[in-house]
């Protein structure tokens, strides 16, 4: 029988709000550094309203994109985008970063 990971989180709830800060942070850095934030911000804002559907598909696709990326970091960016505040936090450290 399938045993998942126990370490990878299921909720929001069980990441440290300052985990969820720094994991933000990354991926604003990663953003700028490729210089995608006027794409990235578009994005983000026009997508506010279906924040937490998009947070559900990245949780489904999950299986295939880890079979491509390892870790857990993808299932907790999954978790932390269902939050509206998080999508905003997200488009204020890209403006603060670039």
């Amino acid at each position: 029988m399938f045993d998942p990971n126990p370490e990878i989180p299921v909720v929001l709830e069980d990441i440290p709000e300052p985990e969820q800060r720094a994991l933000l942070e990354k991926v604003a850095t990663w953003i700028v550094r490729r210089g995608l934030t006027a794409p990235a911000i578009i994005f983000l804002e026009t997508g506010k309203p279906l924040n937490f559907l998009g947070s559900q598909l990245l949780i489904g696709f999950s299986p295939f994109i880890q079979a491509i990326f390892k870790g857990d970091e993808y299932q907790k960016f999954a978790l932390i985008i269902e939050k509206d505040a998080n999508v905003e936090l997200l488009i204020e450290l890209i403006e603060a970063h670039s």
